[in-house]
């Protein structure tokens, strides 16, 4: 979902965002902030618990009152997924008309520094997720009992299939030329009447809607969220490198490409202890491999592993081209 989400900002309109992770932890500290309470309101727990302060006690007296909801349970993940794609939408929206009149570069470090500075306050807020300790969340598929895991893993995949499929619909629509003609030339965008600035700002908000919905999946998929977990280098950067190695501007590029780092990653996290005779900290084999992996495809194929196709112009839209061109003559 984050990979696709990038290629939809900078694949196919050319936006440079390195902030990706700002949407996410928004998405985060919805899902662990909104659902919890309003169980406990729906429920009428002791007021006297707090959700943070006596987080365990309070998921425990959840469970047994959930387990037998299911509707409740749907509801509060309808009502979380919504709440967090709104406030990341407008999140997105707001912040791009300061970013839209900076230049790429300094569009990408004023991003950056938003999120890094969204990542503190949250590490510094007890209340809103638990700080710099996290707090775990609300299963909501807890009525599913011992099947809880696989709803949570099924929901995940499913919530992934969903916004690949749709991105892909987008992507090969007339507004996915659009995009690329704003990628491409933005003055000859304007010339021909597109307002470039509404555009970028629809494209952000409606990829930090994206990110936080990927920050609410990531949250009930793991069952905890630690604001300081979301960094720039595991949610920003290792995005950037699924997307380059796969190809900007192809959707199956991307997918391609995340699927194969997220295999290698795993591989070497697992295989990594049998090459301690490394003269190096055997922690550090992972980055080097993959910055080694980046450079040979930046030299090899540098559009990536399934370069962009260019756009083909269908055949009944060539002929109509055609006779226009034709009665004005």
């Amino acid at each position: 979902m984050i990979t696709v989400a990038l290629n939809f900002e900078q694949g196919f309109t050319g936006m440079f965002n390195l902030g990706l992770f700002l949407p996410i932890i928004v998405g985060a500290v919805v899902a662990a902030y909104l659902p919890g309470r309003l169980a406990m309101i729906i429920y009428r727990t002791d007021p006297r618990l707090d959700f943070v302060a006596n987080n365990a006690q309070v998921l425990d007296l959840l469970k047994s009152k959930m387990a037998t909801d299911p509707l409740t349970s749907i509801l509060l993940l309808l009502v979380t997924l919504a709440v967090a794609a709104g406030i990341s939408f407008c999140i997105g929206y707001l912040s791009a008309f300061p970013a839209m009149k900076l230049p790429a570069v300094y569009l990408a470090l004023f991003m950056l520094s938003l999120a890094e500075t969204i990542r503190l306050v949250g590490m510094q807020t007890d209340w809103m997720a638990g700080g710099v300790m996290g707090i775990a969340t609300v299963d909501l598929f807890w009525w599913l009992g011992s099947y809880a895991y696989y709803g949570s893993s099924f929901f995940a995949i499913g919530c992934t299939v969903l916004i690949v499929l749709f991105y892909r619909n987008i992507c090969n629509s007339p507004l996915g030329r659009l995009l690329k003609s704003v990628r491409e030339n933005e003055l000859t965008a304007e010339c021909v009447g597109k307002d470039v600035s509404k555009i970028k700002r629809k494209v952000m908000a409606f990829s930090f809607a994206t990110l936080g919905l990927a920050g609410v999946v990531q949250a009930f998929t793991t069952g905890a969220v630690v604001v300081a977990g979301y960094n720039r280098l595991d949610y920003s950067f290792w995005p950037w490198l699924m997307m380059i190695i796969g190809g900007t501007g192809n959707n199956l590029g991307v997918l391609l490409a995340t699927f194969l780092l997220v295999m290698i990653r795993r591989l070497i996290m697992v295989l990594k202890y049998y090459f301690v005779f490394l003269p190096f900290d055997i922690i550090w084999l992972e980055p080097m491999l993959l910055g080694i992996m980046l450079m040979i495809v930046l030299v090899v194929k540098p559009a990536g592993l399934v370069p962009e196709k260019a756009l083909k112009i269908r055949r009944y839209a060539q002929k109509t081209l055609h006779m226009k061109l034709q009665s004005k003559e």
